[in-house]
């Protein structure tokens, strides 16, 4: 024993390299107000199909998202014309509907369920606090601050960073002993303040890059656990990658690349060797291919591409519905068609090893 430990003493002691695998996961912004069956449709379908993260944000949704049977919240009557008057509409209304500040968690208890239903099947959630598709639709701060003082009035800024901490702090979840989010790192892969940013406005967004990182400090402040990781938000392709966002002083830990042109192959490499230089992460939080002939190549296509930088990646949207055709079409139904070719990109995802960002910490259960 004392010669062994002699000879190791003498050589350069090196520790084991484990490569990590890449990962693959979906989006649904609204799969937390679906029924408990269509719910849990998505979350076994993703297991099957080796997903690791489900992306969604804390907003307000009308029933019928994507003519799905979500119906869960509250109903309310509108009164705001003569015309309308009488009318009811049901949805789940944001966290701050009745006003900045004044805090109806139905939104919040709904993601608490949520929580269990993913754990249960090795599924951690991605959480956005804020949607900029509920901004640019007039809701109350748009209304008190407008769309873009949103991100420059003072009052904006703070009353925003009190809805980050009411949301990881001061709301907690009964399902799970009472605790706070910020103390849920095994149901929480990561974080963000906002779905895309100024993503509408590149001279807005370019201008107040900073505004991220300010958000994203307020997330590190009220979430002491490091495993639960701070994201950007995402942008249009190649502009989700600023300099910025890899600069120590700032508080984000991943890099979201939003991108439905196709062109990972202009900026990805650049990225990789930005993040991995700055000490940070890469992921393509949403990508999608648009129905049509064309489709199944397009998805092939796309997933060589991305895994050819062994990034992970989240496809948007997965649903538990027929693909109802509305606006930009990438819905994909659990299950339904074009399921089998995603099913199988995530699980040729989850077989790549030597992945270039080790996510592993954050996707313990």
């Amino acid at each position: 024993m004392k010669f062994l430990r002699a000879a190791l003493t003498a050589l350069p002691f090196v520790l084991p390299v484990l490569a990590a695998n890449s990962f693959a996961g979906a989006n649904n912004y609204y799969i937390w107000a679906l029924p408990t069956a269509d719910r849990i449709a998505i979350l076994d379908g993703m297991q099957a199909a080796g997903m690791k993260v489900l992306r969604t944000w804390v907003t307000g949704v009308g029933a019928g998202q994507k003519n799905s049977n979500n119906v869960a919240g509250k109903s309310f009557k509108l009164v705001s014309s003569e015309q309308d008057a009488g009318l009811t509409l049901r949805l789940v209304p944001d966290l701050e509907a009745n006003g900045i500040g004044k805090y109806d968690d139905t939104v919040l208890n709904h993601i608490d369920q949520l929580m269990v239903d993913a754990h249960a099947r090795g599924i951690k959630l991605l959480i956005g606090m804020y949607d900029q598709n509920a901004l640019r639709n007039n809701d109350i701060y748009a209304r008190t601050y407008g769309v873009s003082g949103f991100y420059t009035n003072p009052d904006a800024i703070n009353a925003f960073n009190q809805r980050i901490t009411h949301i990881l702090n001061i709301h907690k979840n009964a399902l799970l002993r009472n605790q706070a989010w910020s103390f849920l790192g095994a149901y929480i892969f990561g974080l963000e303040a906002q779905n895309e940013p100024m993503i509408w406005d590149q001279s807005l967004y370019l201008s107040h890059l900073s505004w991220v990182c300010a958000s994203a400090l307020q997330i590190r402040n009220n979430v002491g656990d490091r495993n639960q990781l701070i994201f950007t938000g995402g942008g249009a392709a190649a502009s989700s990658v600023q300099s910025a966002f890899f600069a120590s002083s700032c508080a984000v830990d991943v890099v979201a690349v939003h991108d439905y042109n196709d062109d990972y192959d202009s900026f990805m490499s650049s990225a990789v060797s930005q993040a991995k230089a700055a000490g940070k992460k890469l992921l393509v939080e949403e990508w999608g291919s648009l129905v049509g002939s064309g489709r199944t190549a397009n998805l092939q296509s796309n997933v060589q591409k991305i895994n050819s930088y062994k990034v992970p990646w989240l496809y948007w949207e997965v649903i538990s519905n027929a693909d109802p055709h509305q606006g930009e079409d990438y819905e994909i139904q659990v299950n339904g068609a074009d399921w089998g070719t995603l099913s199988s990109a995530s699980q040729s995802t989850a077989g790549i090893s030597g992945a270039a960002f080790d996510f592993s910490a954050s996707l313990a259960l």
